[in-house]
């Protein structure tokens, strides 16, 4: 049972501000749970602006596309409309046996992000730009998993369930299908590529896999017992 349209789906949104705590441990400072109680005041007051700025850049662009796995082999998926080579990996073979679908998704936080933090650079303010570039990193992840909770959910009224997540330059999923996520959902409608390096530009952005299969949600599982 297919949910979605057939090709490319674009959405936007914004990430909701993420509480001072959270902020913190995006930033590896899990003793506080406020920026006031940080005692050194350059840091603090760094911590603080880059905060700021970031609850001004929360929205993103993304594009996502849903296809059905219609050949598995030792080291690849084969997806209905997808160029060979696109879900080449042992692991994520490994990882979503049993997959009925997948969900590839293209989020973008935008180019402000990369004016703001260049801005930073020359103006010589490196640890907020620091602090700005963690939280930059920790709101496009945030970004890409509320996508992907609207794609669970609508998976999960045909009876699916996400087995995982991965994304391009884990384990030994290669950094080359970056262009080829790309590609598959058009992110340069969305003002996303990669670059020669397999890096993408802007630079807030991120491409994912997500496998689906018969059965309970286990990435929600997973979340609800931590």
């Amino acid at each position: 049972m297919r949910l979605f349209r057939r090709g490319v789906i674009p959405c936007s949104d914004s990430v909701p501000p993420p509480t001072e705590r959270e902020v913190l441990r995006a930033l590896g400072v899990p003793h506080h749970e406020q920026v006031a109680q940080i005692e050194e005041l350059g840091v603090r007051e760094a911590i603080g602006l880059a905060m700021r700025r970031a609850y001004g850049m929360t929205s993103f662009l993304a594009h996502f596309r849903t296809a059905e796995v219609i050949l598995t082999k030792p080291d690849e998926f084969t997806v209905e409309e997808a160029p060979q080579g696109l879900l080449r990996s042992a692991t994520l073979v490994r990882r979503f046996a049993g997959a009925k679908e997948v969900a590839i998704i293209a989020v973008t936080l935008g180019q402000t992000w990369d004016d703001v933090l260049d801005e930073l650079g020359k103006r010589g303010e490196a640890a907020e730009a620091w602090f700005l570039d963690a939280l930059g990193n920790y709101l496009v992840d945030r970004a890409s998993r509320r996508v992907e909770e609207r794609v669970a959910q609508d998976m999960a009224r045909a009876g699916l369930g996400r087995i995982g997540r991965y994304r391009p330059g884990y384990a030994d999923v290669p950094l080359e299908l970056q262009p080829l996520f790309c590609d598959f959902v058009d992110a340069g409608r969305i003002g996303v590529q990669a670059n020669e390096a397999m890096s993408l530009w802007p630079r807030k952005s991120v491409t994912t896999v997500v496998g689906f299969r018969e059965g309970d949600d286990e990435a929600a599982s997973r979340a609800s017992s931590t």
